[in-house]
């Protein structure tokens, strides 16, 4: 997740004292590391509390925390534009084992802080919610794409009634067929691709319920949705692809296939059985 990209995108959202911190973060980013809580309380005038309060409000655990994300964050942009940067931390002159290790470590931390972030009293109204629709519409486009296939075959092996359509045009012709009794999982990290949100509109003015599978970061999806499923991600507008965007994604796909599964697990794991037998008759 970039943080600074992060503030950015936030900033009509937050309060006056948020907002200054905000502002104060952006303008003197190149000498962020000199400060400390206490100097900035004290150039801003207020509470020290405030501070860590907008560093835990963007998911770190404290201004300390955010301080070295930030530094890291600012360094990799600057590297990034002088061409160092191949994608994210890794470096164009780095080892293979050092990129598999810097890989292992941005996957790593897009699973934890995805599922540090999961909400399960709501997870389970999504459980539930996804398994009474009739009729469900998974939508994506790029690297969204994939993970909303991976979603839909999976569902698809368990017995559920899933559409999901690569071609926007045809997404957004899906979205309009849809009723109160149907749902639509968006999957988006940006939120803000004009082909998702046209289809998740027609869909909502439809009836038909929206789950977004979206970034931290404020975005037109998150205001159309009717539930949130959160992914973390260290990728910025520097990454050469949605590496660990994408492992958020199916962090959270993933979990609501087995969650689903559970929930009706004989008759899901007979069908995911008899597929299997079928599939072998063609070897």
């Amino acid at each position: 997740m970039s943080y600074i990209r992060k503030i950015k995108a936030d900033l009509d959202n937050y309060t006056g004292t948020e907002r200054k911190i905000a502002l104060y973060i952006l303008q003197h980013i190149d000498s962020f590391k000199d400060c400390s809580s206490h100097s900035l309380a004290s150039t801003l005038n207020i509470a020290q509390s405030s501070i860590s309060k907008f560093a835990q409000k963007l998911g770190t655990r404290g201004f300390t925390d955010l301080k070295m994300l930030l530094i890291e964050e600012n360094v990799r942009a600057k590297n990034a534009v002088k061409g160092k940067n191949l994608h994210t931390t890794i470096q164009s002159d780095d080892p293979c084992n050092v990129i598999a290790e810097k890989l292992i470590s941005e996957k790593y931390n897009a699973l934890r802080q995805t599922t540090e972030h999961i909400n399960f009293g709501s997870f389970e109204k999504i459980i539930n919610l996804i398994h009474s629709s009739q009729r469900i519409q998974i939508t994506g486009i790029g690297g969204s794409a994939l993970t909303a296939k991976d979603l839909a075959f999976k569902l698809l092996k368990i017995g559920y009634h899933v559409i999901c359509e690569i071609d926007s045009h045809v997404q957004i012709t899906v979205a309009q067929s849809l009723t109160k009794q149907d749902l639509q999982i968006v999957i988006s990290y940006s939120g803000n691709k004009k082909e998702v949100l046209l289809a998740a509109k027609t869909a909502k003015a439809n009836g038909a319920k929206i789950i977004a599978i979206t970034s931290l970061a404020q975005n037109p999806l998150r205001d159309l949705a009717d539930y949130i499923l959160d992914t973390v991600s260290n990728e910025d507008e520097w990454r050469s692809s949605s590496i660990s965007s994408r492992t958020a994604q199916n962090c959270i796909t993933d979990l609501l296939f087995v969650s689903l599964l559970q929930l009706n697990d004989a008759r899901s794991l007979s069908m995911i059985q008899r597929s299997r037998q079928l599939i072998n008759k063609l070897e």
